[in-house]
């Protein structure tokens, strides 16, 4: 239908339609006419009918309709609208596009209605199923291959084992690290702190707010150095191996900062 109302925005563009509806007279040697069938068979469609604001035809196909009143409804596309459908006329079905025509002064004057075979579109549209059939094949293949892949990589890494035995796993490590009497503390190459345990809090006196950071430090006398949190939490320390870390004794408010 696109493809219609496409060649009927053509032919109402066409320099000369307009004024030769106030001008000649229509008739099969008409110039309307001659214009009409020279759009008609360079696109072609199955008719370009060009008429008059009354509904009459100015061009046909079968010559002899040319005079007699439109079969389907003009009024829309005389009123100054576009209109895609698919009809019934003297041709048969067809998939239509009407358009006005309007002259230099956008006065419409008249309208344009071209139909392509409804027939010749179906016959397309089945036509395209094989292909679209074909790319969702492929598309599906695609993805399918790329599921396949990615879930191979991610058995590599946990070793084949099932989403559920690594919750279990993770939940069997938590429950290992926090029974233990010792206290652990694991910490990144940036010093911040990447697990910790109940007893290194209870060791270090860190409440379940400030189990993990990162604390930034000044040095103070004696070899100690002073940590500071996030906010004012301030804690004195012995300085560690590790980069931007420190070993806290506890700690306590404090409104300086580094």
């Amino acid at each position: 239908m696109r493809r219609a109302l496409a060649i009927a925005q053509s032919t109402a563009a066409q320099p000369g339609i307009a004024e030769d509806l106030r001008t000649t007279e229509a008739s099969a040697s008409g110039p309307v006419q001659s214009a009409a069938e020279r759009i008609r068979r360079a696109t072609g469609a199955e008719y370009v009918v060009v008429m008059d604001r009354r509904g009459v035809r100015w061009s046909h196909p079968e010559t002899d309709r040319i005079g007699e009143v439109v079969s389907t409804d003009p009024g829309d596309a005389l009123r100054g609208r576009e209109v895609m459908e698919i009809d019934s006329g003297t041709l048969g079905r067809s998939a239509r596009g009407k358009v006005p025509l309007r002259d230099p002064g956008d006065e419409v004057v008249g309208a344009v209605s071209v139909g392509i075979e409804y027939d010749s579109v179906r016959a397309r549209l089945l036509g395209a199923i094989p292909g679209l059939l074909a790319y969702a094949g492929g598309a599906l293949a695609v993805g399918a291959l790329a599921a396949y892949l990615i879930s191979r990589r991610l058995q590599r890494q946990t070793h084949d084992l099932a989403f559920s035995d690594i919750s279990a796993l993770l939940t069997e490590r938590e429950a290992m690290l926090h029974s233990i009497r010792e206290g652990v503390v694991a910490l990144d190459g940036t010093g911040r702190i990447r697990l910790l345990n109940d007893e290194a809090q209870r060791l270090l006196g860190l409440g379940p707010r400030r189990r993990a950071g990162r604390w930034r430090r000044c040095w103070t006398a004696a070899g100690q150095r002073t940590c500071w949190r996030a906010g004012s939490w301030a804690t004195t320390c012995w300085p560690s191996r590790a980069a931007g870390s420190c070993w806290p004794t506890g700690w306590r408010r404090t409104t300086a900062g580094p």
